[in-house]
């Protein structure tokens, strides 16, 4: 568990310092890669799932904790700087299922999910009013 969590983390860091160096075809090279050898899943294919869709997919893989929540923030990193788009919409929404079945299922929060919830929800009502 500390290897696959010290695995993410190192992923995580590595997919941040891509993305804050502005090296965005290698961070995108890394995020397709990280989806397909960790989840299974082709961004695309991710992308284009519905709400329903992502739930359900997600629900049936039974995910540790951590790496459901290591997903949860490779979306949002991935959504980020957010757009007012109807991509970053269904990638925040996403987020939001995984924060939820966190909480839910997995009995888990952290100061870090909570802060970006309420990034989300300023998003949410900033763009759209909801």
């Amino acid at each position: 568990m500390l290897n696959e969590a010290r695995k993410i983390a190192l992923l995580l860091a590595r997919l941040l310092g891509l993305k804050v160096d502005g090296k965005f075809d290698e961070f995108n090279t890394a995020f397709d890669d990280a989806l397909l050898n960790e989840y299974n899943i082709e961004t695309e294919k991710l992308l284009a799932l519905t709400e329903d869709e992502f739930k359900a997919q997600v629900s049936a893989a039974d995910y540790s904790t951590e790496k459901l929540n290591a997903l949860s923030q490779l979306l949002y990193m991935y959504a980020e700087p957010f757009e007012a788009d109807e991509e970053t919409v269904l990638l925040l929404k996403k987020v939001m299922i995984i924060f939820d079945l966190l909480e839910t299922d997995h009995h888990y929060e952290s100061f870090e999910n909570l802060d970006k919830r309420s990034t989300i929800y300023r998003y949410f009502n900033d763009n759209y009013g909801s």
